[in-house]
């Protein structure tokens, strides 16, 4: 089995759960509050040591509570935390998250230490990099460091994931160096400057990223699945029919469940399909990593006919 590292970010989500969003000016009662480790590298991480792979987290938080519970739930999952970097003075990343009853979600975060994770960092654990065979990279850290990070994998050899959100361009010559670039379609218009409201639209941008260079572009796309588009062909990967309760981690329990079947050496189709599984199950659970599902859930549900694959459907 290969090996796994996560380069990224920690968050500590700060749940406010609403009936509805409240309008500008607006004073609006909520209905619960909870709080959760998160931030899409940590979960990314967490997901794919949950479904039995062995992973390797990089980051940074700071001195307080909220990193040590970040700490506490990487040992919990399994995972090696010993280049997780403490950083004094400044707070670990928060993400203020508020939730609707049909699951939707509206985020912002504040970085915190994340920003203090530098390139000069990550050329000092190069080692650690070549001990791994896969590297899953997001943009909740600064960029320069993301870059640096996929050049020493790259000269490496190792197979890059690449999650570019929060949304923003990248330089086609660091693209170019992406085994696997999987954002959403948002994000996916972000880098493309092409509209990407419609599958047409998501196609002729998936297109564009191809010609940067990126081997494999991966789009997901919620309740209606996810796009695999090569130089070859595009397929549309369906998602499963669920109730969701919370969609914050369903992003990051994709990618996180994708890399591990990468690391069992899984085909790629089969790896997304078992994604899909993985990430409809997440939606059902409230808060980013409790509702990130173990190998045995994942079963469990599926032999149990509780996942049922969606029709192909364009949109």
């Amino acid at each position: 089995m290969k090996k796994v590292l996560v380069i990224g970010s920690f968050m500590t989500d700060l749940v406010v759960q609403t009936g509805r969003m409240p309008h500008e000016g607006e004073t609006y009662m909520g209905t619960a509050f909870n709080m959760f480790t998160g931030g899409k590298g940590a979960n990314q991480a967490v997901q794919t040591a949950r479904l039995g792979v062995p992973v390797t987290m990089v980051g940074a938080l700071g001195n307080d509570s909220f990193g040590e519970a970040h700490l506490k739930s990487l040992r919990e999952a399994g995972i090696d935390a010993s280049n997780v970097i403490s950083v004094s003075g400044v707070t670990s990343g928060v993400g203020n998250v508020l939730l609707e009853p049909n699951g939707d979600n509206r985020i912002i975060i504040v970085p915190g230490a994340n920003t203090e994770l530098s390139a000069d960092y990550i050329d000092s654990i190069e080692s650690v990099i070549d001990e791994n065979d896969i590297i899953v990279l997001q943009l909740e850290v600064p960029v320069p460091t993301v870059i640096r990070a996929i050049e020493l994998a790259k000269g490496l050899g190792k197979t890059i994931i690449l999650n570019p959100a929060p949304a923003q361009k990248l330089p086609s010559d660091v693209l170019a160096d992406v085994d696997y670039i999987m954002p959403n379609e948002k994000e996916l218009g972000v880098l493309t400057d092409l509209p990407t409201d419609d599958y047409s639209g998501i196609k002729d941008a998936a297109q564009k990223l191809l010609e940067t260079g990126v081997k494999n572009v991966i789009v997901t796309l919620g309740s209606h699945g996810a796009l695999f588009a090569t130089t070859d062909k595009m397929t549309l990967i369906p998602s499963y029919k669920v109730l969701p309760v919370d969609t914050t981690a369903a992003g990051d329990s994709f990618i996180g469940a994708f890399a591990s079947e990468l690391a069992k050496n899984c085909e790629e189709m089969e790896a997304l399909d078992f994604a899909a599984r993985v990430a409809a199950i997440t939606t059902t659970g409230l808060g980013s990593q409790p509702s990130l599902p173990t190998t045995d859930v994942v079963g469990r549900k599926f032999n149990k006919g509780e996942l049922i694959q969606n029709e192909k459907v364009e949109f």
